[in-house]
């Protein structure tokens, strides 16, 4: 069975790499066995890529088995040639679109696991590992499922502004049609940088989210609201945009266990008159977050019928499109900043014979630029990735961003509040 890819899953070009940092033995025998289970399970992980006259294909059960690579890292130098060896390389035509690599080191190992984009969102990440990790001391059985595509979700439209966004599609063909390829290859210039509130810091927020009836993803969008004013100053994008997981019975088509792209986001405009203080910002985010997230599940079939309406660029239209967006706009990202929210980070059972000591990502861009801030719970702590381009955000704009993030969440958050219990988890942006 093959299927022309969509629109969209043409536009989105990119990798998740997560690091998962083991302390024990992961036998790589295991390991493979795993790999083939969680496969087996996956309709998006036995499919590959063909391209044929009239665009790209995905042709299914006809992959080989999601590579596994395994390597001795004696250095800090070693690991990072490794990391960026597994961030950086794109996914060919005649291989699956996953990928894992286990590296060796003097205390257990780093655990790669590298999907594209454009099968899994970050929550199908943590979905493959979840199930990887299991495999390796259980027998339980996974169960297939069908494939599911975004035609599947957009379905038949039964809307009378059907016409209506046949002629907007019209109009945006015949714009991109006007903008002239480019050949030279886009400067990319990765920034990654990571920071974390302790235990306490995390604990403190937790309870005064419960004490100001808010979730702590409204919270943290209202500190960063403030922050990117603050840290950036003209450069303030105009919107942060936050991706929502359309699990959890939301999607009917998309089970908790489904691997997807994405399931929709919604935005808040930036420095917006909201209230005297952060927590009444902080509710009003919370308010609009709920209604928001209502409205764009909803509007998902409708918007994934208009992308199928739009002709994707080449990439060389993208690349001129990118370039235009660097000269536009403030921040090379078309004034927009991302806020990602994976919750709390669980992925091992109790009677795992290993441990989990650290959790990360990164997110790397082949077409569009990446400009956001993701983050997560470990161990009771709140974790922050930020990933972006140099071309979006200097060196000097990320650590003002990193230091006025944090002292904005320690000012506010620990104002008249003292240490309580540690911190179980971080809400997710649709709770």
């Amino acid at each position: 069975m093959k299927r022309k890819l969509t629109t969209i899953e043409r536009l989105i070009d990119g990798n998740l790499t997560y690091r998962l940092v083991i302390t024990g033995t992961l036998p790589v025998e295991r390991l493979r066995t795993s790999l083939d289970r969680v496969q087996r399970k996956h309709p998006a992980l036995r499919m590959l890529m063909r391209e044929e006259r009239d665009g790209l294909y995905y042709e299914l059960d006809v992959a080989g088995p999601v590579p596994l690579r395994t390597a001795t890292c004696t250095t800090e130098q070693d690991v990072a040639r490794e990391i960026e060896r597994e961030e950086s390389a794109a996914f060919t035509l005649d291989e699956p679109q996953l990928r894992v690599a286990w590296l060796r080191t003097d205390h257990g190992g780093l655990l790669l696991i590298t999907a594209a984009h454009r099968i899994c969102d970050g929550m199908s990440v943590l979905i493959v590992a979840k199930e990887l990790l299991s495999g390796l001391h259980r027998e339980q059985p996974l169960l297939p499922y069908a494939p599911v595509s975004p035609l599947d979700i957009a379905g038949k439209s039964r809307s009378s502004a059907e016409r209506k966004r046949r002629l907007v599609a019209a109009a945006i063909n015949g714009l991109v049609s006007l903008v002239p390829p480019s050949r030279q290859a886009l400067r990319r210039d990765p920034v990654r940088r990571e920071w974390h509130a302790d235990a306490a810091l995390t604990s403190i927020l937790k309870h005064r989210c419960r004490r100001e009836q808010v979730s702590m993803h409204a919270a943290l969008l209202a500190i960063l609201d403030q922050a990117l004013q603050a840290a950036l100053g003209k450069r303030v994008p105009t919107r942060i945009d936050s991706p929502v997981d359309a699990r959890r019975g939301r999607l009917s088509l998309l089970k908790d266990d489904t691997l997807f792209f994405g399931g929709g986001s919604f935005k808040i405009a930036v420095g917006r008159e909201r209230g005297a203080d952060l927590w009444a910002r902080a509710r009003d985010i919370y308010r609009e977050m709920g209604e928001k997230i209502e409205q764009e599940l909803q509007d998902i079939p409708d918007k994934y019928r208009f992308c199928e309406m739009l002709k994707p660029p080449s990439d060389g239209k993208v690349r001129s499109i990118v370039r235009l967006g660097d000269a536009l706009s403030r921040n090379g990202n078309w004034n927009q900043f991302s806020f990602s929210n994976l919750g709390s980070i669980e992925l091992l059972e109790p009677d795992a014979p290993f441990h989990l000591e650290e959790f990360s990502l990164s997110v790397r861009s082949f077409g569009v630029r990446v400009l956001g801030i993701l983050a997560f719970s470990l161990h009771g702590r709140l974790r922050f990735v930020y990933v972006g381009e140099e071309q979006c955000m200097s060196l000097d704009e990320v650590d003002a961003l990193e230091r006025v993030f944090m002292e904005l969440l320690r000012e506010q958050v620990t104002r008249g509040e003292r240490a309580v219990e540690p911190a179980g988890m971080l809400e997710v942006a649709s709770e």
